[in-house]
């Protein structure tokens, strides 16, 4: 692998997210200008340019952003399935693209990497939540969501089916066609399906076309009043506290930030365990905690949220067995391509 070779991917207009909002794009020119200055190669290349090549793209680390934009997250998971070849180092790699704003494969990825926290159920519809032992009160979260949003606090089975059925939708004209198959179809047949029944085929195809959503179930931690935002920059860890709404179990989405706090030494040394178990030079953490013990709520790889990073004034890092605070002035696109050196020095180091 040539550590030294790196790819910027970008989508069409030069751009990659994503700072204040998801269609606010970073600067890759300032980026690219930050790698060269270490003497690193850097192209930048489109996405539509890797999809359709005159040859495959090798031995190259292939450095990318998300997109909310759902075409375009679909086209990038298509080209970075394509680019994971073996030979090519993917920042992020395609288990944490497929994590992305995705709850339930966060929790499977989780389980592959070995480590539980916090425990959760992912299902794909109400008819399985009868084969679990749930354990109430329980959080219901849809796994597309974002900032709190379908996020629901469970405590009981009747609650958790109507909270479910909040994600199953069925279109007014399906409803329609619903009610047309079930009192003024004409009586079929068909010769090559002799057990044909009218009746059997609409309840058939009432469960078909019914438009239901995955959703986990994750264990409920009581009596929290906020929680944390970590988001880690390779060595460097920024922290932020997220206060909930009153009488709101939810801290994300409330946006009800605070940086003046001494945070406890064990919530970085809890955020580090986390983020070692995975290969990425940037990681988001939500962690909560409680009676000195903290859990992981979610995590994201890229396009995250950056008020973490760009309200505080400065980050932590760990040194001599300590967190040692430093002041610093926020400068996405020189600390994104930073973080990205110091990981790849430290790959390089290892091998």
């Amino acid at each position: 692998m040539n550590f030294k070779k790196i790819t910027l991917v970008i989508g069409n207009r030069n751009f990659y997210g994503q700072t204040r909002k998801p269609w606010v794009p970073m600067n890759p020119d300032k980026i690219k200008s930050t790698f060269e200055q270490s003497n690193y190669e850097v192209r930048k290349l489109k996405f539509h340019e890797l999809v359709n090549p005159s040859e495959q793209l090798t031995d190259s680390v292939i450095l990318y952003s998300f997109s909310q934009r759902a075409n375009v997250r679909a086209y990038i998971k298509d080209l970075v399935r394509f680019l994971d070849n073996g030979t090519n180092l993917l920042i992020p790699n395609y288990d944490l693209l497929k994590c992305h704003e995705n709850k339930g494969y966060q929790e499977l990825y989780k389980k592959k990497l070995g480590f539980e926290s916090l425990h959760a159920i992912y299902l794909s519809s109400r008819d399985e939540i009868s084969e679990y032992d749930i354990e109430y009160p329980v959080v219901l979260k849809k796994v597309d969501g974002s900032n709190g949003k379908d996020v629901y606090l469970i405590h009981n089975e009747d609650e958790l089916i109507a909270g479910i059925k909040k994600f199953e939708k069925v279109g007014l004209a399906t409803q329609l066609d619903l009610i047309r198959r079930k009192y003024f179809r004409k009586k079929k047949s068909y010769r090559e399906y002799p057990n044909y029944s009218n009746r059997v085929d609409y309840e058939q195809y009432k469960v078909y076309v019914k438009q239901e959503q995955n959703f986990i179930l994750q264990q409920f931690v009581p009596d929290l009043t906020f929680d944390y935002r970590v988001l880690v920059l390779q060595d460097r860890y920024y922290i932020m506290k997220r206060h909930n709404r009153k009488n709101d179990f939810r801290a994300s989405g409330a946006k009800i930030h605070d940086f003046n706090f001494d945070p406890d030494p064990k919530l970085f040394d809890f955020a580090r365990s986390v983020y070692q178990k995975f290969d990425t030079p940037f990681l988001s953490l939500d962690i909560c905690g409680k009676e000195g013990n903290y859990f992981l709520i979610e995590f994201q790889a890229s396009h995250f949220g950056l008020g973490a990073y760009q309200k505080s004034k400065g980050y932590y890092s760990p040194e001599e067995n300590n967190w040692l605070f430093h002041e610093a002035k926020p400068d996405l696109e020189t600390d994104i391509a930073g973080a990205v050196i110091r990981y790849l020095q430290k790959k390089q180091k290892s091998l």
